[in-house]
C-alpha cells in the first residue's frame, strides 16, 4: 500500500468525450482522409484510445506525445471508419499526430490522460538543501510540482520518467511532508506521511575560545556551507564571512559581541544555537597601586595593573563627567594615569579602542563601607525588591550606572508620589538593628533631578528627607535615631516628592 495520501482532488467529470478534429465540407469525398473526432478525453493509460474518421485505414502511424510512435500494424483497430489504439504508460497529454500518404493530421485538441499516480518511496530521507531527491512510484513522471515545507513550490525537474522524478530541494526547505500535485483529467494532491528531514548545519568546535573584538575566530562542523548568517550574544549579526566552507568558517569578532553562545541561521531561517560559547578577551584590572584608599586622591598618580590594558582607550573615573584620555604610560599589563579633578570613590570603568565599556570591580577610593548589606548587586536576604506604585518602576539589576561593583537599582518616578525600590521582607523575619546608628545608602541623580527631594520611607511610614545631586553620587547617611530608633525593620522604600526623573541607589544597609 502507498504511503501517500489524497488530500484534494479536480475535475471529478470523466466521461468519454470525443475532441473534434479539422473538417470540413470538403473533407468528406472519397478519397480524402478525415480525422471527425477522437476520445474519451479521460482515458486511462493502458486502454484504448479510439479515432474515428473516413478513410482511417490509410493512417500509416499514430503519434502521440511526448513522441510515441505506434505503427498501422500495432492498432487494435483498423478501419475506414475507426482506429483504436492501445495508450502506452509513457504517453502524455498533448495533441495526437496521425501520419497518412496525404499528409500529417494533427488533432485540435489535446489527449488528456485519468492517471493514478502512486509514490512508494522517496530518497534519500535526510537530504541536503540545493541537492536532489528521487521519488519513485507508477505514473510520477505526471507530477507537475513538489511543495516543501517552507511553503517553497517546485515546478522544475532534473528529470522524469514513469517510474522516477528526481527534484533539487531549494534552500530555503524545512523539515517536514512534501505535496505533490499531478496532472490529467483529475489532477490530484498527494501529502507525504512521513516528514523529508533538511540536513542543518553541525558545530564541533569554535577556536580559539577566547577572542578579542574585531579578531578572527574559526568555526569547525559539518555542512558550515549552509549559514547564510551568524547572531553574536551583545546581538550583533554578521552575513559577510572572512571564509566559509562546508567544514569551516572564519569569521570577524563584532565589536559589540559579548560572551555566550552563538546562533546560526540557514537560508530557510531556521536557528542552530552552538553548545560552544565564546569569551570575548576584554581589559581587566587586578590592582590599583597606591592601594589605599585614602592616597587615591586627585592628581595623584595612579598605577593601574592587569591584563589586556593596551585594548584601553580611555577611563571613566566616579563623578567626573569627562574620561581620561591621555595616561603616562600604557602596557598590555600597566597603565599609569593621573587621578582627575573630582574623582572620588565608585565604579571606574574603562572604554577599548572598540568603544566597549568594561566595568572595574576593583574598588577605586574611598567607599561607603556597610555593617550590614540590605543591597549592593541585588537584595540580601531577608530583603527582597518589589515594584513601584503610582507608575514608578525599579531595574534592580541595572549595569548603566553602578556605585559600586557592576550593578545598581534604577529606581524611574512620574510624579505624583509614586514609590520605587520598595525593600521587604514579605514575611520573613525583619532585619535586626542592633549595633548599627545608620541607614546608608548612595544615590545618583539623573538629568533634571539636581536640588529634588528623596523621600525614604523605613518601616510603618517614618520617613526621611534626602536631597537629590544631578550628575554625581551622594554617600547618604540617615540616623536612625531620626527615624524612630527601629529595632528591625522589614519595609524601606524610596519616593519622590511629587516629581518624575530617574535616580540610581546603591549599596544600602546599614552602618
Amino acid at each position: 500500500m502507498s504511503k501517500y495520501k489524497i488530500k484534494n482532488s479536480f475535475w471529478s467529470i470523466l466521461m468519454l468525450v470525443f475532441f473534434a478534429s479539422a473538417c470540413t465540407k470538403d473533407d468528406t469525398s472519397s478519397s480524402k482522409i478525415v480525422l471527425l473526432s477522437f476520445g474519451p478525453s479521460g482515458v486511462q493509460h493502458g486502454e484504448k484510445v479510439k479515432f474515428i474518421g473516413q478513410n482511417l485505414n490509410q493512417v500509416t502511424s499514430i503519434i502521440l506525445p511526448p513522441n510515441i510512435e505506434i505503427p498501422a500494424s500495432q492498432f487494435a483497430t483498423n478501419t475506414s471508419t475507426l482506429l483504436e489504439v492501445v495508450v502506452p504508460d509513457e504517453a502524455e497529454a498533448g495533441k495526437v499526430t496521425l501520419k497518412t500518404p496525404q499528409g500529417d493530421i494533427e488533432t485540435k485538441t489535446m489527449l488528456n490522460f485519468l492517471v493514478p499516480v502512486t509514490i512508494t518511496s522517496i530518497t534519500p530521507a535526510t537530504v541536503k538543501p540545493g541537492s536532489t531527491i528521487s521519488i519513485k512510484g507508477t505514473f510520477v513522471d505526471w507530477i507537475t510540482s513538489v511543495t516543501f515545507n517552507s511553503g517553497v513550490k517546485v515546478t522544475d525537474f532534473v528529470s522524469k520518467s514513469n517510474g522516477e522524478v528526481v527534484v533539487t530541494v531549494p534552500m530555503t526547505a524545512k523539515t517536514g511532508t512534501l505535496i505533490f500535485a499531478t496532472g490529467g483529467t483529475k489532477p490530484l494532491s498527494l501529502t507525504t506521511v512521513d516528514p523529508l528531514t533538511i540536513t542543518l548545519p553541525v558545530v564541533n568546535a569554535v577556536a580559539p575560545s577566547s577572542v578579542k573584538h574585531a579578531e578572527n575566530f574559526t568555526i569547525t562542523g559539518t555542512d558550515l556551507d549552509l549559514v547564510t548568517q551568524i547572531k553574536f550574544p551583545g546581538g550583533a549579526q554578521v552575513m559577510d564571512f572572512v571564509s566559509q566552507s562546508p567544514t569551516q568558517i572564519v569569521v570577524t569578532l563584532p565589536i559589540t559581541a559579548t560572551n555566550g553562545n552563538l546562533t546560526l541561521l540557514v537560508a530557510s531561517g531556521v536557528q542552530v544555537v552552538t553548545t560552544q560559547s565564546i569569551t570575548v578577551i576584554l581589559p581587566n584590572v587586578t590592582a590599583f597601586s597606591p592601594s589605599d584608599p585614602n592616597l587615591q586622591i586627585p592628581g595623584a598618580a595612579l598605577v593601574i595593573t592587569g591584563t589586556d590594558l593596551d585594548l584601553v582607550k580611555s577611563i571613566k573615573f566616579p563623578n567626573v563627567s569627562a574620561a581620561v584620555t591621555t595616561f603616562t604610560n600604557q602596557t598590555s599589563t600597566e597603565i599609569d594615569v593621573v587621578i582627575p579633578a573630582g574623582a572620588s570613590g565608585g565604579t571606574m570603568s574603562l572604554t577599548t579602542i572598540h568603544d566597549f565599556t568594561v566595568p572595574v570591580t576593583v574598588p577605586f577610593g574611598n567607599q561607603l563601607t556597610l555593617a550590614v548589606a540590605i543591597y549592593d548587586e541585588s537584595p540580601h536576604s531577608p530583603f527582597g525588591l518589589g515594584g513601584g506604585w503610582g507608575g514608578a518602576t525599579t531595574d534592580a539589576a541595572n549595569t548603566e550606572n553602578p556605585r559600586v561593583g557592576v550593578k545598581s537599582v534604577k529606581a524611574t518616578f512620574v510624579g505624583g508620589y509614586g514609590g520605587a525600590s520598595q525593600f521587604g521582607t514579605w514575611g520573613n523575619s525583619p532585619l535586626s538593628t542592633t549595633g548599627s546608628t545608620y541607614l546608608a545608602f548612595s544615590v545618583y541623580g539623573g538629568t533634571g533631578t539636581g536640588g529634588k527631594n528623596l523621600l525614604v520611607n523605613v518601616g510603618g511610614g517614618t520617613q526621611a528627607t534626602v536631597s537629590v545631586d544631578e550628575g554625581k553620587w551622594k554617600d547618604v547617611k540617615i540616623a536612625l535615631s531620626s527615624v524612630g530608633s527601629p529595632t528591625a525593620i522589614s519595609e524601606l522604600s524610596f519616593q519622590d516628592a511629587n516629581w518624575s526623573g530617574t535616580v540610581y541607589i546603591d549599596q544600602v544597609g546599614l552602618k
